[in-house]
């Protein structure tokens, strides 16, 4: 439009209907921009050179009729209004059948001109509301959610290219079924129900939804059906828009995969750290005990004592250094760094050397600490993980047992692939409570 006027092509062969429709014009005021033509020739050629918002043609011209242009002007998405004489509606009829908006039937009194304003501003306006229905059957069409619609029924009458595009499932396969139905499978039939009720109530229902593709994959969808309704008010469908979110719920369960496994490994750090505080604490409390005795009482000491003293004290602390060592290695494999490497070992020689590093707390409390092991027997699992266990044990032995009492470490074979390792002592036990709470 040019200063709000309505750019019309007016084709006429006739110079007094031309004149006509001028005359009229200017006596209702009609905010038309006028183009004439003559012929279909000159149609053609006004139209090729200009862009007009409707046209307005006879049928008869002088070189041919109006059928010759009419799909070439239709094709550019202008609107044609055919104007035919007395008696031709048949040729009207077979104009709209080749896409011409609308149509009016001349009389000699050109009383046909009063319909031709309301003609006009009726096919511009449903050009306009075609635009849009246009507009928004392409946002349909290229959303990138899926959307599909049914009857009142939930039953699937139109898919978008999207829902193939994810689902494998074409419009034939698909349009003609239920759609609660394909909730069903892989859903909790609670959500389904839940799902009934808020569209049977006329609610608009929103959750997330399993699903599974043609090939067979599973996937999610974040999923929204409402229903909808006509002008009068009634329920006429449901729509729904979904989106994959597949990799949205993978990448969330990786985020509480991470999350776990980073609270487990803390967890397992603070267990570490105890239990190192722990088990070097025993060896220097032993360390500590007879360098006190050597430093106070070494002048009431025979040469004998504090040679027998100062052998105790260069054993205990070799093994000390042995078992950091032990325990550095069980942090590598507790923090994921060192592998669980079962071996066969001889047990009697993983029971000497937890003596040989625990003797100094047991004498520092006249405790006998003894063993009773089977000869030759030997042992498949983890050396350092056995070494921990037994040594915590005999050390927890060691440390609820009262002065002068014992410790007996023992093990035989019960069967061809099962041994029995026991750590008694005669200290303070437990209560049964606590026996039922150990594990």
């Amino acid at each position: 439009m040019t200063d709000n006027k309505l750019k019309v092509l007016y084709i006429e062969d006739d110079l007094v209907d031309q004149m006509a429709f001028k005359r009229f014009m200017k006596e209702q005021d009609l905010p038309y921009l006028l183009t004439t033509a003559g012929s279909v020739k000159s149609a053609r050629e006004v139209f090729q050179n200009n862009e007009f918002d409707v046209v307005i043609s006879d049928f008869l011209l002088g070189d041919g009729n109006s059928f010759e242009f009419l799909p070439e002007f239709i094709k550019t998405g202008t609107p044609v209004i055919l104007v035919t004489g007395t008696g031709d509606e048949d040729i009207a009829v077979k104009a709209i059948k080749l896409g011409a908006s609308d149509y009016v039937i001349k009389d000699i009194e050109y009383n046909h001109l009063k319909m031709l304003p309301l003609i006009v501003e009726s096919t511009l306006r449903n050009k306009k509301t075609a635009e849009q229905i246009k507009k928004l059957s392409m946002a349909v069409e290229q959303s990138p959610s899926m959307l599909i619609m049914t009857d009142e029924n939930g039953i699937i009458n139109y898919i978008n290219p999207r829902v193939t595009e994810i689902t494998g499932y074409t419009s034939n396969e698909l349009i003609g079924t239920s759609l609660l139905e394909h909730h069903q499978s892989h859903n909790a039939e609670e959500m389904i129900q839940e799902m009934r009720d808020v569209l049977n109530s006329g609610g608009k229902w929103h959750g997330t939804t399993r699903h599974q593709r043609k090939s067979g994959e599973l996937f999610f969808e974040a999923t929204t059906i409402s229903p909808f309704y006509n002008d009068e008010g009634h329920h006429t469908g449901y729509i729904k828009v979904a989106e994959d979110i597949t990799e949205k719920k993978k990448a969330e369960e990786a985020i509480k995969k991470y999350s776990d496994d980073l609270r487990e490994s803390n967890a397992s750090k603070d267990k570490m750290f105890s239990i190192i505080a722990h088990d070097l604490r025993t060896p220097f409390n032993g360390l500590m005990a007879f360098s006190d005795i050597l430093s106070t009482d070494y002048d009431s000491l025979s040469k004998e004592e504090v040679q027998e003293y100062i052998e105790v004290i260069r054993d205990l602390s070799r093994n000390t250094f042995n078992l950091l060592e032990k325990l550095l290695q069980w942090s590598r494999l507790q923090t994921g760094r060192m592998e669980y490497k079962p071996t066969n070992f001889n047990f009697n020689d993983l029971v000497k050397a937890v003596i040989e590093l625990l003797i100094a707390n047991a004498m520092g409390k006249g405790i006998k600490l003894t063993s009773h092991i089977e000869p030759e027997l030997n042992i498949f699992g983890d050396l350092n993980m056995a070494h921990a266990i037994l040594r915590n044990l005999t050390s927890n032995a060691i440390k609820f047992t009262s002065q002068d009492g014992t410790v007996n470490i023992t093990a035989h074979s019960i069967s061809e692939n099962e041994a029995e390792i026991t750590v008694s002592d005669s200290g303070i036990g437990m209560y049964q409570k606590q026996i039922d709470n150990l594990f």
